[in-house]
């Protein structure tokens, strides 16, 4: 071998170690990362932005008691609602009264071009007239009588005379009063008989005091009156310082209703309020079509924040029993068919999800029987958030 050929061969083998252990050096260098163990399953390790947004507390004990919950509406009052039928049939001529707007006993609604009333008030007019003619025509008879020029029979036939113009006079009034014509109008009717014209136009006057509720009558309609035949009110009034609570009871908590029972009540437009009661009245019978037992309470409204219509929750005590239990919020809890669950926040910054069975409701806390302790932290707000972080895991 040539002194050239053992160079060559050196200089590889320097190239070589030289190599070698400069990737053994690279690797050196390198820092070793511990890979992050995954939570176990059914827990969850939220970031420090959405930990941030989740609520979490402590679990507490509280005072539960026997309740039903359910849904229901707010509704008229109906022994402080009056319908407004017309008293005359004929043509509506003003619409005073609009809905929504305050009436009292007495006061105009609308008016009505009413033959009735006409004729009504024809009849006043004439039997006014007879009364008149008669009483002075029994007057004449009776001087005549006592002066001994004029007979018995005549004085008894102008008596008899009078008696029946008077008869009709009173007829003509009840006439008039079935037409909704107070004792007063009636009166002025009278005074006015000597007048030659006759004003076909009818007032419908307000029966009662109370809110209009209901309209049902247009500027130039033709109306029946009710003696007519007329089914539909013109008019509805209520008085909304009293409203209804009505709720349909399931058919499995119709044995434990009881007039008399507490009742509280909330609804949407204010979440805020707890409105109370008690049950007025308790339906004879579950009703065919939904199955359930329709209650009923009567709750004062002095202020008109309930409206009719309304939708409401109803929270019906059953029991005057209570005791202390875990209860933990509605919005804490996840419904997966009839199991329910929580979220617990663990001390490492996980949340589990913990498995728990609900008891009584009051208001928005439940009760829970199993599954968690006082003083548990779990999470309160979000938890559908978290649930739906688990099943993307």
């Amino acid at each position: 071998m040539s002194r050239k050929t053992q160079v060559l061969i050196v200089v590889g083998i320097v190239l070589v170690l030289g190599a070698g252990i400069a990737v053994v050096h690279s690797m050196t260098d390198k820092t070793y990362v511990k890979p992050v163990q995954a939570p176990p399953p059914g827990t969850f390790r939220p970031t420090r932005e959405q930990l941030a947004s989740l609520g979490v507390a402590p679990v507490q004990l509280m005072i539960f008691r026997s309740e039903q919950t359910t849904d229901g509406i707010i509704a008229y009052n109906d022994d402080t609602t009056t319908q407004v039928f017309s008293p005359y049939s004929g043509r509506v001529t003003r619409v005073v009264a609009e809905l929504g707007a305050l009436v009292k006993k007495g006061d105009p609604l609308m008016a009505v071009a009413a033959s009735e009333f006409v004729q009504a008030k024809n009849n006043l007019i004439t039997a006014h007239a007879q009364v008149t003619l008669t009483m002075a025509s029994e007057k004449r008879q009776h001087e005549l009588y006592l002066a001994k020029a004029g007979a018995l029979k005549d004085w008894l036939q102008s008596k008899a005379d009078l008696a029946t113009a008077q008869g009709n006079l009173q007829a003509a009034r009840n006439q008039l009063s079935i037409l909704g014509k107070s004792e007063h109008a009636i009166s002025v009717l009278e005074r006015e008989a000597r007048s030659p014209e006759t004003n076909p136009e009818a007032l419908v006057r307000a029966p009662v005091s109370g809110t209009i509720i209901q309209r049902q009558v247009g500027l130039g309609q033709f109306l029946q009156s009710a003696s007519g035949g007329a089914t539909i009110p013109v008019f509805t009034i209520g008085n909304l310082s009293t409203v209804y609570l009505i709720a349909n009871v399931r058919e499995v908590d119709a044995p434990l209703m009881r007039v008399g029972q507490p009742v509280e009540v909330r609804v949407m437009a204010l979440p805020e309020r707890v409105f109370k009661a008690k049950l007025s009245w308790v339906a004879p019978a579950i009703d065919p079509n939904t199955h359930r037992l329709q209650v009923r309470a009567v709750i004062a409204n002095t202020d008109g924040a309930l409206k009719p219509l309304m939708f409401a929750n109803f929270s019906i005590i059953t029991s005057d029993e209570a005791n202390s239990s875990v209860g933990v919020p509605q919005s804490a809890v996840v419904y997966e068919g009839s199991d329910a669950h929580v979220f617990v926040a663990n001390s490492d910054g996980t949340l589990a999800i913990r498995p728990i069975r609900i008891g009584r409701t009051n208001g928005n806390m439940l009760e829970v029987t199993s599954g968690l302790t006082a003083g548990e932290k779990i999470v309160t707000s979000g938890s559908i958030f978290i649930d739906r972080a688990t099943e993307g895991s």
